[in-house]
């Protein structure tokens, strides 16, 4: 017979299903350009695309994410979680039926451009798993996304040996399908009602997701009294700005920009890294190493089991392990791969050393690659979601969001270009030199966040000091409750 608190767990966990169906499709989409390249690139395809034109359509999604953010970050701070994640799943879908019809280098382009929204909508459905979770699950339950998204990556460089790239499209399809029924289960996000004043509900809503221990009581409480506070001030106010007055004030605000600043660091750190030029381009930096496609096409399908079993890895260390003590310990590790990549490469070419041992450096490659997502990239997703107040999420998804996207935007379209003009040596430095800064930044300014509630963390980033003492507690004991 079940407990109450599996009751509870299966309901959070049915949030989080969702979100990794959806991220295994997502998965397939950040992976699709190493099939989708090659392939309309060959001379015996039936529409013929140039190289530039073929990275212009790997980089659009990332293009496209910038104009996912201007809608659906409006939308999801004004009509919640659980609509905004369907119609996620739902435009996810259109862009994979584009894709199974294309038959050409516009209609090819338009799909990616499509599927940006699904780009666009990573703060979304990080932030959604964020409000639905318990403080202790929300760092193993990030890193499960992450999961899925290498499970996905997997998938797609594993299908290609057998399939082409219009069957995979019909295969990624399906998780999205599963996704949005599962979303249609949802109650609405606590937290979101909260925002907006909704306390008897967002009670029900809480204690359907999370239940009602003392622990969780006092997490609600604390949720709706800052949320009573803010709301109060909001209507004790002076003569209400003009629109575009209010969204300045409100970007300049010191928590607003303390949290965007940590997220923009984190961000170009997980791309620097190679979280993404290398799910895009591997093959290509295996071939341009080793010179034998079919070593690059394995290396590559190695990558992602190695990827799984870093994040797999990685949901046990973040269950126990601070957050920053995870981020600085591995990231330094991280880059110092990195710069040992670039320094096995300018020996090989330059001084002609240990050019007979040819796994050398793409082991190098593929243990770096490990690393990172065990620890820099599974922790900064996780941080990313956590770190902005409540009141700044639609703003904090809209600017994290652009950011995020003009980075992806940027490691596709630019390091094939890097690759051509310095080498992958080069490449490896200059994205080294990237995660040094960011690591030595965040070093500085970053709170734990480990074990905290949104709400903790949110009083942390305002420097706020609340009295345990003078507590007055807002859940009542209602048969409503009850019957929860």
């Amino acid at each position: 017979m079940c407990t109450t608190a599996d009751r509870y767990s299966r309901r959070q966990i049915l949030v989080l299903s969702s979100g990794c169906f959806a991220s295994f499709s997502a998965g397939i989409m950040l992976s699709f350009p190493s099939v989708l390249n090659p392939s309309i690139q060959s001379p015996n395809s039936t529409f013929h695309a140039t190289s530039s034109q073929s990275s212009w359509i790997a980089a659009s999604n990332g293009i496209s994410g910038i104009l996912g953010f201007f809608v659906l970050s409006p939308l999801f701070q004004m009509y919640g979680r659980k609509y905004i994640n369907l119609g996620i799943n739902v435009v996810q879908l259109i862009g994979w039926i584009l894709f199974i019809f294309a038959n050409s280098i516009l209609e090819l382009l338009f799909a990616r451009l499509m599927q940006g929204f699904v780009v666009g909508s990573y703060f979304i459905s990080a932030i959604t798993v964020t409000e639905y979770c318990d403080p202790k699950r929300r760092g193993y339950f990030m890193t499960m996304k992450k999961i899925s998204i290498a499970l996905g990556s997997f998938a797609c460089h594993s299908l290609a040996l057998v399939f082409d790239w219009r069957q995979i499209s019909m295969f990624a399809a399906g998780p999205v399908v599963l996704a949005g029924v599962m979303t249609l289960f949802w109650v609405e996000s606590p937290a979101f009602l909260a925002m907006k004043g909704r306390f008897d509900e967002c009670e029900k809503a809480f204690i359907w997701a999370k239940g009602n221990s003392p622990e969780r009581l006092k997490e609600l409480k604390d949720l709706i009294r800052a949320q009573s506070e803010r709301l109060e001030k909001k209507k004790t106010s002076a003569k209400k700005p003009f629109f575009m007055t209010n969204i300045l004030k409100k970007l300049m605000r010191k928590d607003f920009l303390k949290s965007f600043f940590i997220v923009a660091l984190l961000t170009l750190a997980i791309d620097a890294s190679g979280r993404y030029f290398l799910l895009a381009y591997l093959t290509q930096i295996m071939v341009e190493i080793t010179g034998d496609k079919s070593i690059a096409m394995y290396c590559s399908i190695a990558s992602d089991v190695l990827l799984i079993s870093a994040l797999s890895t990685s949901c046990i260390l973040i269950r126990y392990f601070k957050r920053r003590t995870l981020l600085f310990t591995l990231g330094a590790f991280t880059n110092v791969l990195m710069f040992l990549v670039s320094f096995a490469l300018v020996l090989k070419s330059h001084f002609n050393i240990a050019t007979e041992v040819r796994w050398l450096v793409p082991s190098m490659i593929l243990m770096h690659s490990f690393v990172s997502h065990v620890g820099l990239v599974p922790v900064a997703f996780a941080i990313s979601a956590e770190i902005f107040p409540l009141e700044h999420k639609g703003y904090g998804s809209f600017t994290g969001g652009i950011v995020f996207t003009t980075f992806y935007a940027l490691s596709l379209k630019v390091t094939p270009m890097m690759i051509e003009s310095t080498g992958v040596a080069g490449t490896y430095a200059i994205y080294g030199i990237c995660v040094t800064i960011c690591l030595g930044l965040l070093y500085i300014i970053l709170p734990e966040t480990k074990d905290k509630t949104l709400q903790q963390i949110e009083d942390e980033i305002k420097n706020v000091k609340r009295s345990v003492e003078n507590d007055v507690l807002l859940v009542n004991n209602s048969e409503a409750i009850k019957n929860i």
